[in-house]
């Protein structure tokens, strides 16, 4: 109607014209889904178990807010666990809460960007990261990444900094959809070169070989935040943390939406760190699985190194949705990457599985091939 145009136009702000809608990967019940990065072992057994009976008890009340001892709780735990699995001591009081590690990334793009103040974004990522920007009133600046590996261009990056004006510079290591990650060198180049805060997304760092936990600590512009969404199942509990410098640990606590994170998250989040042999279970399956595919793909297609649960394979001179839309008729669902500013229309993201689920992609993309 012509009224709600109007209305419309006078209400929501200009940066919305700017902004892309979210492609979240498919789900179709009964289909094998591996189009979102999700653990292919689901939420720990135990997890799932204790709080049902928590539930069930009364222990857990869903109709009271969060207790924020519990939140420290969890902050302790995931001391605790950092230490345990990467050697690396984090005091609790450097560690925030969030609903998943996008509530992290709205809150701090929030805090640390005012109108017209940019950020760096090296493409192909995670897109948010350009929504979080354009709705804070900052201004998104793309750098692409390199076309042989997906490495970040270090030099190229560092020649756009603006130090009046580049307040964020987002890295995601291991990288989505691409799978690499940043290599220590490169982070300390670049930390070391800018003035702006270094944002690290940690989303897939079980899985890797590396993570940046101690730059963090060490560094006044360096933040990592991570997820329990992909190595512990949690994903539909939405809940992540973050390791923040001291100075930014109080603004944060006051940016921070109150209750974020609900009660149910932080006990499952709780339990799941002390289930460390089933994340144990997770990294060696994925890490095993990811091999599994990368040999078979490579038979017929470009499949790019990862450190994720996921790989990257460029299925030219096929086009990516052509080929997602055939495997979903065959009952495998995978990640169109085409939504991803700068990767191209011949990429697409698989998530590992587990060996029957990986088995029947394989046999369906060879149909594919053979069909498209």
């Amino acid at each position: 109607m012509k009224g709600e145009a109007r209305n419309e136009g006078m209400r929501l702000r200009a940066c919305l014209s700017e902004l892309r809608e979210y492609v979240p990967g498919k789900t179709v019940r009964g289909a094998v889904k591996l189009s979102s990065n999700e653990n292919p072992l689901g939420a720990s057994p135990k997890v799932v178990e204790q709080i049902a009976s928590m539930l069930k008890s009364g222990d857990l009340d869903i109709s009271k807010y969060p207790w924020s001892e519990r939140e420290e709780a969890l902050r302790e735990e995931i001391s605790a666990f950092l230490h345990r699995f990467h050697g690396v001591s984090v005091p609790t009081e450097n560690i925030v809460l969030g609903a998943g590690s996008d509530g992290i990334l709205d809150t701090l793009t929030r805090m640390l960007l005012e109108r017209n103040c940019e950020a760096l974004i090296p493409i192909p990522t995670f897109s948010l990261y350009e929504t979080l920007v354009l709705l804070a009133g900052g201004v998104p600046r793309f750098v692409h990444r390199s076309a042989a590996d997906f490495s970040v261009p270090s030099d190229i990056l560092l020649e756009l900094l603006e130090y009046n004006k580049t307040k964020m510079l987002f890295l995601c290591s291991p990288n989505n959809p691409t799978g690499n990650a940043v290599t220590k060198e490169e982070m300390r180049c670049i930390a070391d070169a800018c003035d702006a805060v270094v944002v690290v997304d940690e989303a897939y760092a079980e899985f890797a070989s590396h993570s940046f936990l101690e730059e963090a600590l060490n560094r006044e512009n360096v933040v990592v935040t991570r997820t329990f969404s992909k190595a512990f199942g949690l994903a539909g509990l939405r809940i992540g943390y973050a390791i923040l410098p001291d100075w930014l640990v109080t603004a944060f606590r006051k940016a921070s939406l109150p209750f974020s994170v609900n009660s149910v998250a932080l006990e499952a989040a709780i339990l799941a760190l002390q289930d460390e042999e089933h994340l144990r279970r997770t990294v060696e399956l994925v890490r095993k699985e990811r091999e599994f595919l990368r040999k078979h793909l490579s038979k017929t297609f470009k499949v790019f190194p990862s450190e994720a649960n996921f790989l990257l394979v460029d299925v030219s001179p096929l086009k990516a949705k052509a080929v997602c839309d055939a495997l979903a008729a065959k009952g495998v669902l995978v990640r169109d990457c085409s939504s991803f500013r700068g990767a191209g229309d011949s990429f697409i993201r698989i998530t590992v599985g587990k060996r029957e689920q990986n088995e029947k992609l394989l046999a369906a993309m060879q149909d594919v091939v053979a069909e498209v």
